[in-house]
């Protein structure tokens, strides 16, 4: 399978949408990870459980989105996490 046939992934329990069908932009992955990348960028870095406390904070993103949205960032080189789990822009 491509990444471009990609338009959700699979979960134990339902879809989380990357391609949204519908008009609800606040369901997808691409939404919140641009919430997320806006947070990384205006703090420089950030530690994993302090980055979600401050995205749950300001949009009530649920962990489970959250760690889909920093998998995502991720997987496209946009964060980079090390050891000690510092999220910090890729450069």
């Amino acid at each position: 399978m491509h990444l471009l046939d990609v338009k959700s992934l699979r979960i134990q329990r339902g879809t989380i949408m990357l391609l949204p069908n519908d008009i609800k932009p606040e369901l997808s992955v691409y939404y919140y990870a641009s919430l997320i990348l806006k947070i990384i960028t205006e703090k420089k870095e950030n530690e994993i459980l302090t980055l979600y406390q401050i995205v749950k904070q300001k949009f009530d993103i649920s962990l489970r989105m959250f760690s889909y949205c920093l998998d995502w960032l991720y997987l496209i080189e946009a964060v980079k996490v090390d050891e000690k789990g510092i999220v910090s822009i890729c450069t």
